[in-house]
């Protein structure tokens, strides 16, 4: 009975011992899940379009700049010129493809003590070699100078063409003009990267107007621009004609009163080629042979013939020289402008 009962126990222990076994009780765990983490692959950033580059398309007509302090004008030749510098004794400007223009004012004894002015040819050769170390006739030449005198104001003016670019900076040219007595100057250098260039701030340089109280105001008299004034009223430009000089007109010949043409018979023009200065319907007619310019002050009309020389000259025998198509200038330094037309428009009648 003993044993029967001790079996009797041993079953329930056994059947407990499996029960608990499946039940997950004992036996071994399972093993540990490893979790596997992905990393998302950074996308790619997009470079950025560059931004284009704005360009300054430069006006027809001319820019007239005024200094701060009022004292000096001058008409830039377009829109691609800026301000670069506008201080007592310095005004500066500079267009990235066409050049530079610097303005220098001094004034005072002592200042003009230590001033050397270009009063000669010889001086002005003298100047451009001590810059940089340069040689007449093998790294530049001096052209075009003249030197003139306003009742005791020294006008000196020229173009320095730069044969050897290396010692220039990449100029073709450099255009002076100093206005100069005992007391003060003024001094305009125009640096010119391009042959297109030369002409217009050729006529910018003479442009250069003295509005405040300076000795030097009677050889460049001006008043200064209207308020808001952005084209300009540079007749220089190319835009004379606009202003009312136009040679469609037909009011340079009937006025007939060019003293500077030194035309006798035009004092009496009419309609027939016997009064018209003694040309040639042919001469009249063809620009090889005569041509009518304006000067740029004032409209001013003249005709010009070849000398046989590769000259062009009025009836007084004064030399013009063309420094592009339509652009020249006198000995003196004034500046005329060309509208393709010869000498019958200058004894145009009166309509």
């Amino acid at each position: 009975m003993k044993n029967k009962r001790l079996l009797a126990i041993l079953a329930i222990a056994a059947a407990a011992s499996m029960m608990m076994s499946g039940c997950g009780f004992g036996g071994d765990e399972p093993e540990e899940q490893v979790e596997e983490t992905v990393t998302p692959t950074p996308a790619a950033t997009a470079t950025p379009e560059p931004e284009p580059t704005a360009t300054v398309a430069p006006d027809v007509q001319s820019t007239t700049y005024t200094s701060a302090d009022q004292s000096i004008s001058i008409n830039l030749p377009d829109a691609t010129w800026s301000n670069k510098t506008d201080e007592t004794g310095t005004v500066s400007f500079e267009s990235p493809e066409q050049g530079n223009i610097l303005i220098l004012h001094g004034q005072g004894e002592e200042t003009m003590a230590s001033t050397v002015i270009p009063s000669t040819q010889d001086m002005a050769v003298s100047l451009e070699q001590a810059d940089g170390d340069k040689v007449q006739g093998t790294d530049f030449e001096i052209q075009n100078y003249t030197a003139n005198d306003v009742n005791g104001i020294g006008v000196y003016s020229y173009v320095t063409k730069m044969l050897n670019t290396e010692k220039s900076g990449g100029n073709l040219y450099v255009v002076h003009k100093v206005f100069a007595n005992a007391q003060e100057y003024y001094s305009i250098e125009a640096s010119v990267k391009t042959e297109e260039a030369l002409a217009p701030v050729q006529a910018s340089v003479d442009s250069f107007l003295i509005l405040g109280d300076s000795t030097l105001k009677e050889a460049a008299p001006g008043e200064a621009a209207p308020a808001g004034d952005a084209a300009g009223t540079d007749a220089a430009a190319g835009t004379d004609a606009a202003a009312g000089t136009d040679a469609a007109a037909g009011t340079d010949a009937a006025a007939g009163t060019d003293a500077a043409a030194g035309t006798d018979a035009a004092a009496d023009s009419s309609s027939t080629t016997s009064n018209s200065g003694g040309f040639t319907d042919e001469q009249l007619t063809d620009t090889n042979q005569t041509r009518t310019i304006y000067r740029n002050s004032d409209g001013h009309p003249l005709v010009i013939t070849p000398d046989g020389n590769g000259n062009w000259v009025d009836f007084d025998g004064n030399t013009y020289t063309f420094t592009g198509e339509v652009d020249a200038y006198d000995a003196e330094g004034n500046s005329y402008y060309w509208h393709g037309e010869a000498a019958d428009v200058y004894y145009m009648p009166v309509q």
